[in-house]
């Protein structure tokens, strides 16, 4: 296609004279310069975090690192710090493939795993789950520090007073924009990462940015928000390509759309918890549905569950939560997405149908989204 890929560190970029430089020497001119400089694990100011054995995972030499040191190590004690979707699939993963190898506990602050992405009365299906498939989750609790001997871990002390012995940890707390090239610039910053307009312009008309590196906005709220996730990051990749293309396309926000699996449980959610609608000043009603993957007369049918928040003033859908013991239903998260940005209301969901076959989905008076919207109704109805 034309293009000459360059592997090279930029070490400056000198917007003036629209010159981009190398750390191997090299000069390249432009026109237009699109920044994509992702971002980084947070590492909190734990004592022991420098401990030989306290693992992030962001990229491929993280889990070549990861890989060398179960290998060569071979550790028993495995402490993962937050219980966000990485720490948990990590968790789950290492119980999956190698089964009665690893005694693992999953430490939270919050009071539940997936804070970010589930309510508590859908996060503690998940607990219940996990815990029943080995897994030790500790909530409500602070990592105070932790300890080690000949310079490698052994152990993660609680602030209940508790010491978790660990011989690994994976400490996954969240990541921040790697800004400094931008900052070096003198492009604007926001809250959250480099400043964009809707067409991934930064405050240099011939510089755009996207991913994991710009503040994004929230669709619902209008708020700033980080949105570091692979969908949005993705999408306004293209936009900036339309945007020097000749096209005005604008990027309409983000619901933090996300999803994650673990063993055979997929968990999926979008917009707004019931919680964030709170703090951001909603008045919601919720509704959750229990379902099934198929027609309840097949063999083979897997249990999921659904719960949708709307806004009561509104009534508009603000967000969706999934959990299934199957894969497919969790998809029906991307229907609750474009339900979101199209500003569907209980009304207009009470008349949603999906395609039905048996097979591959509950009877058509079944459908969750139709029921959940039912439900909520009713509720604001009733008061």
């Amino acid at each position: 296609m034309g293009i000459h890929v360059v592997q090279d560190e930029v070490t400056r970029v000198d917007a003036a004279q629209k010159a981009v430089f190398v750390s191997g020497g090299g000069t390249y001119p432009y026109d237009k310069l699109y920044l994509a400089t992702g971002s980084s694990s947070f590492v909190p100011p734990i004592e022991g975090r420098d401990l030989a054995g306290v693992m992030t995972l962001r990229g491929l030499p993280d889990a070549e690192k990861i890989k060398t040191w179960l290998a060569e190590k071979k550790p028993k004690h495995i402490v993962c710090i937050g219980a966000g979707f990485i720490s948990m699939e990590i968790a789950s993963l290492l119980a999956e493939t190698n089964p009665d190898s690893f005694a693992i506990t999953v430490v939270e602050l919050m009071d539940r795993p997936l804070p970010l992405m589930l309510d508590k009365d859908m996060s503690d299906v998940v607990r219940e789950y996990l815990e029943g498939k080995g897994l030790q989750i500790r909530t409500g609790v602070k990592v105070e520090k932790l300890t080690g001997q000949d310079g490698k871990v052994t152990g993660v002390t609680l602030s209940s007073g508790e010491t978790l012995d660990a011989d690994m940890v994976f400490m996954n707390v969240g990541v921040r924009p790697n800004t400094q090239l931008a900052t070096d610039i003198g492009l604007e910053m926001g809250r959250f990462g480099i400043k964009v307009n809707a067409y991934q312009e930064t405050s240099d008309p011939h510089i755009l940015a996207g991913g994991d590196c710009v503040e994004k906005i929230n669709f619902i709220t209008g708020k700033p928000t980080p949105g570091q996730l692979r969908g949005p990051a993705v999408v306004q990749g293209r936009l900036a390509a339309k945007r020097l293309a000749g096209f005005d396309i604008a990027f309409p926000g983000v619901l933090d759309a996300g999803g994650c699996k673990m063993f055979d449980m997929t968990i999926a959610a979008t917009g707004l918890t019931e919680e964030n609608a709170i703090r951001e000043g909603f008045t919601p009603v919720s509704a959750v549905v229990d379902s099934r993957s198929k027609h309840g007369m097949i063999p083979g049918m897997k249990p999921w569950k659904l719960k949708l928040v709307f806004d009561k003033n509104t009534r508009k859908l603000l967000g969706g939560q999934i959990v299934s013991q199957a894969i497919a239903p969790a998809r029906e998260i991307d229907a609750v997405t474009a339900c979101i940005l199209g500003g569907k209301t209980m009304a207009d969901l009470t008349t949603f149908t999906s395609a039905c076959n048996p097979d591959i989905s509950s009877e058509p008076s079944a459908e969750p989204i139709t029921i959940a919207a039912e439900q909520a109704l009713q509720k604001v109805r009733n008061g």
